[in-house]
């Protein structure tokens, strides 16, 4: 459960999401769920509410990891250029990226679709895309549940829940990473499923109606159209990610990069650090592209999108960092040495190149 945190000026704010509204109701949430973990005691969570994942132990030493999430306002993407079959793929990603942050290998995913109509072409799609992603992560779809809810919902929404396995003694929350330790950043495809409802505003018109007329134009910044690269589907870490974890390697921390972007580094467990991250690996064309057109400052890019880098592994040294490299390279993923951990008082990352600093999710210049 967590939310990003923006100004009240921010475009992101200005395009329809308000982070103080989000913070409150999450606040809200959390002041009852929170009690509720005392109410298993033969299978106490593992981790504390707020990390990517959570785990239950079941005893005799394994663990059940699980998260949920959806696709967000990508699918206004995918209704807009009447193409459904890969945001199932998103959906999945962004469920299991996150299983894997535990040190988890995900098993197998339920989806829920919300509905105002059952278009069998649409649905077709949804499940041609959720059975792709669940191959590229190994996991099965065991199940889901379709609601027609036409008086609340016009269109269509996906989310889904994901469900792993880790041992007990293996669960990885970042409670180790230290001063020294390096980051190894792994290249996104692109937006992936965050900071769509900005991207969409900037790229293609501030209302729905300019959004359909543009959607479908070339851009040759890009290579494509805008619609097409908006919906390139969100990479799946999870084959890379098993082979490290079964490595020698040693891991001290996983970290999905959504919202909030190199900010997720913050919620590791561990105190008293700071994530430097010099030098910052060229982004896309696409994020400069977003920037470019909506005149967004440094602080809310990095604080909205994930920039080009997808997934953050934090190792103990120098030998790690490049067998996390030579593992990505031969699952065709990008990824670069992308900074340090140093000693500090409290949390923060920092972006020295962009003179910027992150303390929780909030980025401000130093």
């Amino acid at each position: 459960m967590t939310q990003p945190t923006h100004s009240d000026d921010s475009q992101y704010t200005k395009s329809g999401v308000s982070s103080r509204g989000g913070e409150s109701a999450l606040s809200g949430i959390l002041k009852h769920v929170l009690p509720t973990r005392t109410f298993n005691t033969k299978n106490p969570l593992a981790a504390d509410i707020g990390y990517f994942a959570n785990v239950i132990d079941m005893g005799n030493g394994t663990g059940i990891a699980f998260g949920t999430d959806g696709v967000g306002s990508k699918i206004i993407v995918a209704e807009m250029m009447n193409r459904y079959n890969t945001i199932g793929i998103d959906c999945v990603a962004m469920n299991v990226n996150d299983v894997i942050c535990v040190g988890a290998r995900p098993v197998s995913m339920v989806d829920y679709i919300a509905c105002s109509h059952t278009d069998p072409e649409i649905f077709s799609a949804l499940g041609e895309g959720l059975a792709e992603g669940a191959r590229q992560a190994e996991i099965s779809i065991s199940g889901g549940e379709i609601s027609q809810i036409r008086e609340i919902i016009t269109g269509v929404d996906l989310v889904g829940a994901c469900i792993g396995v880790v041992p007990i003694d293996r669960i990885n929350t970042g409670k180790d990473v230290q001063p020294g330790d390096l980051i190894v950043g792994l290249a996104s495809t692109g937006v992936h499923s965050n900071g769509l409802t900005l991207a969409r505003r900037t790229l293609l018109g501030d209302t729905i109606e300019k959004q359909r007329e543009s959607v479908h134009k070339f851009e040759p910044r890009l290579g494509t159209t805008l619609g097409d690269e908006l919906l390139k589907p969100t990479q799946i870490y999870v084959r890379p990610v098993m082979e490290m974890l079964e490595s020698d390697i040693r891991i001290k921390a996983l970290v999905h990069i959504t919202s909030g972007g190199f900010g997720n580094l913050n919620r590791v467990e561990a105190d008293n650090i700071r994530f430097v991250i010099d030098p910052i690996p060229t982004c896309p064309p696409v994020f400069d592209f977003i920037q470019d057109c909506g005149e967004i400052e440094d602080t809310e890019m990095y604080e909205v999108f994930n920039m080009g880098i997808g997934f953050c592994v934090v190792v103990e040294g120098a030998g790690d960092a490049e067998k996390v490299a030579a593992i990505c390279k031969k699952h065709q993923i990008n990824s670069w040495p992308i900074g340090q951990v140093e000693a500090h008082l409290g949390k923060e990352t920092i972006l020295p190149g962009k003179n910027l600093v992150c303390r929780k999710q909030t980025f401000s210049k130093i």
